[in-house]
């Protein structure tokens, strides 16, 4: 599915008439200025009033409130592209953003846990991603958010905090001095209180406990619902608008609109059946998709398909995901009794 263009219409003239052409929908609008130069880029819940209030035909502000910026003087046209949900609508903003190279104070990159089973004594470390992302997982919004998700899970998984190198010796004179020994909330593999084997074997349930969301049952408030393993992850963003269900494939951190579906909310299970998730191309969204998963309508919508889908499952996951009004729609209700229709 691919996204669609901005339709534009020129301000040469009347202003007014000009603004009454845009639809009073949500959506993505812009303002153009002189030599088609970018002056405004935003979401908007009503575009037609988001027009009018940056061209001087809004409601006069508040008392002792800034009036908006007229744009009207140097406007040369006005933009929009409808969306029917919020993430197509956060979607459709941030590729029309991304050639501009609009400044976003706001979108820092995000940071992940690693770890990896295969290292002789595996420890939880946070990092970005421009690291690499094998075995990392997440995402967090920042490094305090994954430190304190990484001591979580250190509560529930005895491994070793600490960077140190050392060959297992259970007199080592290193365990006289770590408090983590010494209270046992490591598994101490310096100290040979565990073996290697045995040590690598809990750091693979730890790992498995992240990449597996649907499986932690009650997990830690640091720990989010949408941490999962970022190499190769796959995902679907369930986005609910107002008549129809989009499903957007993430594979990787990028977004696959082209991949993407939208059905009505009956038709779900047979969508989400054919699903794909190409090679992501061009570079990751994991900063603004971060932001996204972050307030509570991302962390509603998303969900981990992953490495080879089960489709039953994932269609079991999808509709749980859909809010009240499609939910009896998706499990195969009756369509004319749920809508009210005689």
């Amino acid at each position: 599915m691919s996204l669609p263009a901005l339709d534009f219409v020129p301000l040469a003239g009347d202003v007014a008439r000009a603004v009454a052409r845009v639809p009073a929908a949500p959506g993505v609008g812009q303002i153009l200025g002189p030599e088609g130069r970018n002056l405004l880029l935003a979401t908007a819940s009503n575009l037609r009033r988001w027009a009018a209030s940056h061209l001087g035909l809004g409601k006069p502000a508040a008392p002792g409130r800034r009036p908006r910026t007229n744009l009207a003087g140097i406007a040369t046209a006005v933009g929009w592209v409808e969306a029917d949900g919020p993430f197509r609508q956060r979607l459709l903003y941030e590729r029309l953003a991304a050639p501009l190279g609009l400044a976003r104070r706001g979108l820092k990159p995000p940071v992940f846990l690693h770890l990896d089973p295969s290292h002789r004594f595996p420890r939880v470390t946070a990092r970005g991603a421009d690291e690499g992302t094998a075995s990392l997982f997440g995402p967090f919004r920042d490094r305090r958010a994954a430190e304190k998700a990484r001591d979580a899970l250190h509560r529930l998984f005895p491994l070793r905090p600490c960077d140190y190198a050392f060959e297992p010796d259970p007199v080592l004179p290193l365990g006289l001095g770590c408090l983590y020994a010494q209270v046992r909330s490591c598994a101490a593999p310096c100290l040979a209180r565990v073996g290697e084997e045995e040590y690598r074997a809990l750091a693979a349930r730890a790992a498995a406990w992240l990449a597996l969301p649907s499986a932690r049952g009650a997990a830690p408030p640091a720990v989010p619902a949408i941490v999962a393993s970022v190499e190769g992850s796959r995902g679907v963003i369930v986005d609910a608008g107002r008549r129809e269900i989009g499903l957007y494939p993430v594979s990787g951190g990028r977004v696959l609109e082209d991949d993407a579906i939208t059905v009505a909310p009956e038709e779900v299970e047979a969508a989400v059946a054919r699903l794909r998730w190409r090679s992501p191309d061009g570079p990751d969204d994991w900063p603004w998709l971060a932001s996204w998963l972050r307030t509570p309508r991302g962390r509603a919508s998303y969900v981990v398909a992953g490495e080879t889908p089960d489709r039953e499952a994932l269609a079991a996951a999808v509709r749980a995901a859909l809010p009240a009004r499609f939910a009896a729609l998706a499990a195969g209700a009756n369509v004319e009794t749920i809508r009210g229709d005689p």
